[in-house]
């Protein structure tokens, strides 16, 4: 049996995976509780309450839940029915209906997407049976938070089933599709919520770079805060904390920086006197200039070039 690939994300999983297994279904690959037998049970049946060790017993919830089969074949235990789950199969399984996987231990290979229902929210994840009694789990495990559609739909269905009027099925399908686009939308919305709340970030690391640009262009030019916050297009005070915050330095660390690596690279030209060199670095002051330089380097501009042997 080929290896089983799951969905790369929930868009494919709402929008693809599970849309074609719904479209393929068949009355029969339809699985729940119809007669109402399950719900009834107070325990499980005595022969399923010793599962082989290292299998979860017969158990329930209080919520509904989707049973996919995605892959290969599961025998499983609905309410105090015996089933066999293949793949393109869906068990509605409803509340406080024991269910269980039933002597996996001797299957095959096969791949479960188990999606619970609750009231506020749907989830959805992966058991991967790899045969022999062995499990992987979580290979795919996805939720969608305030998501009440999942709860109301499973109930919808479970009644239609049970009262099983003419083109009860085709209702059925329908449901389910419309649950898979209402998933859609809802990832949909969290993206773009998720990107709305990004965005000031995102503006702000521009503005940081624009500054930033604009600083190494004109570094020569008499230059401050209020001039390059007026060019970004923000108030000195908010450009200096954005500053701060993205660069680990204040502005004026950052073009004094760009001004004495500018001045290290003339300090290599013999010809150049240091006061013309203060000059072309944006410092007019040449006793300043050095001042800085001194305090950035350890030692004077005359040092620096003496060291160097310039």
């Amino acid at each position: 049996m080929a290896r089983w690939t799951g969905p790369a994300n929930a868009e494919e999983l709402y929008g693809v995976t599970l849309p074609a297994l719904i479209r393929a279904l068949t009355p029969e690959r339809l699985h729940c509780d119809r007669t109402r037998r399950g719900r009834r049970l107070t325990h499980p049946p005595a022969r399923w309450s010793s599962p082989p060790k290292g299998f979860p017993p017969a158990h329930r919830h209080e919520s509904f839940e989707f049973c996919y089969a995605l892959h290969g074949r599961c025998p499983f235990l609905l309410g105090d029915e015996r089933i066999l789950l293949r793949a393109g199969d869906l068990a509605l399984l409803a509340p406080r209906v024991f269910h269980r996987e039933h002597a996996a231990e001797r299957a095959g290979p096969y791949v479960l997407l188990w999606s619970a229902c609750h009231p506020g929210w749907m989830g959805a994840n992966t058991i991967e049976h790899l045969g022999g009694g062995r499990f992987r789990t979580g290979s795919f495990r996805q939720g969608l938070e305030r998501f009440p559609e999942g709860h109301r739909v499973a109930e919808a269905l479970d009644l239609e089933l049970y009262e099983a009027r003419p083109g009860a099925f085709l209702r059925a399908q329908g449901m389910l599709l419309s649950l898979c686009g209402a998933a859609l939308k809802h990832l949909a919305a969290q993206s773009k919520s998720a990107a709305a709340a990004r965005r000031p970030d995102d503006l702000q690391e521009r503005r940081v770079k624009l500054a930033v640009n604009y600083v190494r262009d004109r570094f020569a030019e008499p230059l401050d805060l209020a001039a390059v916050a007026a060019h970004v297009g923000i108030g000195p005070g908010y450009l200096s904390a954005l500053f701060t915050r993205e660069l680990g330095r204040t502005f004026t660390d950052f073009l004094t920086a760009c001004r004495l690596e500018e001045a290290e690279r003339l300090l290599r030209d013999p010809a150049l006197s240091i006061k013309e060199i203060a000059h072309r670095v944006g410092l007019e002051n040449p006793f300043y200039f050095t001042r800085l330089f001194k305090k950035r380097t350890g030692r004077s501009p005359k040092a620096w070039r003496t060291e160097h042997g310039l």
